[in-house]
């Protein structure tokens, strides 16, 4: 059978100078035998490329490009001769010059000469209710997955501080089984409601425990250990002035230091006003490592001027680094680098090793910290003090009370100076420590709040 291309193709035929074109392909055709269509219009108007849009059979071939609506256009049968065929083409009027292939021809009624032609298309539109609702669900479903991920990271520290309680329990002869008391355990739900975090501890010695406040975890009792130094000193021995600086006065004769602690946050120090303001040390930030998955480890960009300010303004100075180490090789790269960037300067105060959760407000930004257990955080703190002992710096720990109660084996630290992080003029921590970070207020020379610290004199 002859294809309709040959047939009908209108690129061909106006192609052509003549008509016998369109008669030698109906003769062809006939001479097949196959059965031609000839399409008939009954009036005047011209007929653009109408052998586009219908095939021999008289079905549309493209049917995303109809006839034109007002086209009174029939298909009838013929096994014509060649000269009818050249007839019926001959008879077809030649497209205007400026008429567009595949365009429907322009109406000459006035009144119609605006109206598009007719087209199928798939219109999507989209109500302002629509556009609401969605951005309604969206919300919705990220506020179920902000809440999703904080359940898993609140079960997840659930479950780390009833291991570690659990492995306390295990190797401490102090506390028995049946009187300590699991971390996560809710002391009464009428204490709960009487004060969001207690006042001060309670301490209970002779028992072995004692009860601590979490946000995460809320009261709950862990066990003391032993073979731990306790602290001795009295609530009563530590003073406050006016001007929210402490000092330690046992039996009345004073037997501290008070200090302060920054970093690049800080900005630029006027260090002289800082001793005239009456601080007599500083802790300053020597470096951090990032809480990222790749935990880039990072020099604090005011580093080297404080240090120099500082020494110069006539105060001591330590420094500390931020660590968000996961393994105790991590901690030693961190005090390497501690090393490196020290390059053999003096230091009054030791080389702190900081570790501490990262706080993250998006549920999809995990700290690379987050699964770090106990033993390997005790050990990683080892790692980094051995490596600045061996350098010839002295070391010490920073830690809070969740982290010594329920992540830091305390056991296995007892050789390092303690900088305890407690924002309380009440001391409610158990064990030994030499420094106590209790708050924070202004100091000349420094623009904003800074953290206060007072030494302990051994």
């Amino acid at each position: 059978m002859m294809s309709e291309e040959n047939i009908y193709n209108s690129d061909e035929i106006k192609d052509r100078s003549d008509a016998e074109a369109g008669t030698e392909d109906v003769q062809s055709a006939e001479d097949s035998g196959s059965d031609v269509y000839v399409y008939e219009v009954e009036d005047d108007e011209p007929v653009k490329d109408r052998d586009l849009y219908y095939d021999y059979t008289g079905e549309p071939l493209n049917a995303s490009v109809p006839a034109a609506a007002d086209k009174d256009i029939t298909a009838k049968p013929v096994n014509q001769t060649a000269e009818t065929k050249k007839e019926e083409i001959t008879a077809k009027e030649e497209p205007a010059p400026d008429t567009v292939p595949n365009e429907p021809a322009e109406e000459a009624d006035d009144d119609n000469s605006s109206a598009p032609a007719p087209q199928l298309r798939i219109n999507r539109i989209y109500t302002i209710n629509t556009v609401i609702s969605m951005i309604t669900l969206c919300v919705v479903a990220a506020g179920i997955f902000t809440g999703y991920a904080y359940m898993k990271r609140l079960e997840q520290d659930i479950g780390i501080a009833k291991r570690h309680i659990s492995d306390l329990e295990d190797k401490n002869s102090t506390s028995g089984s049946e009187e300590a008391v699991d971390a996560i355990s809710i002391v009464g739900e009428e204490e709960k409601e009487e004060a969001s975090v207690p006042l001060t501890d309670n301490i209970d010695i002779d028992r072995g425990k004692v009860l601590i406040y979490d946000s995460y975890v809320g009261y709950g009792w862990v066990p003391v250990l032993s073979g731990v130094r306790q602290n001795t000193y009295k609530s009563t021995d530590f003073k406050v002035d006016d001007r929210f600086r402490m000092t330690y006065k046992p039996g009345g004769e004073e037997s501290s230091y008070f200090g302060i602690d920054v970093s690049a946050y800080q900005g630029d120090i006027d260090w002289d006003a800082v001793r005239s303001d009456g601080v007599e040390f500083a802790i300053l930030r020597i470096g951090v490592r990032g809480y990222g998955e790749e935990g880039n480890i990072k020099l604090d960009e005011k580093f080297f001027d404080n240090y120099e300010k500082a020494h110069k303004a006539g105060l001591d100075v330590g420094v500390y680094f931020f660590s968000q180490a996961i393994s105790p090789e991590e901690a030693q790269e961190e005090a390497k680098f501690v090393l490196e960037q020290l390059d053999g300067r003096k230091l009054e105060y030791p080389v702190v090793f900081d570790w501490e959760p990262a706080t993250v407000t998006d549920p999809e930004d995990v700290p690379r910290t987050e699964d770090v257990m106990p033993g390997t955080l005790t050990l990683s703190a080892i790692s980094f003090c051995e490596t600045i002992r061996d350098a010839g710096y002295d070391s010490m720990i920073y830690l809070g009370k969740k982290l010594a109660y329920l992540k830091y084996d305390l056991r296995q630290l007892g050789d390092y100076p303690v900088w305890l992080a407690l924002y309380s003029t009440d001391l409610t921590y158990i064990y030994d420590f030499d420094m106590w970070q209790y708050g924070y207020g202004e100091v000349d020379g420094i623009e904003g709040d800074v953290d206060f610290n007072v030494a302990i004199i051994r």
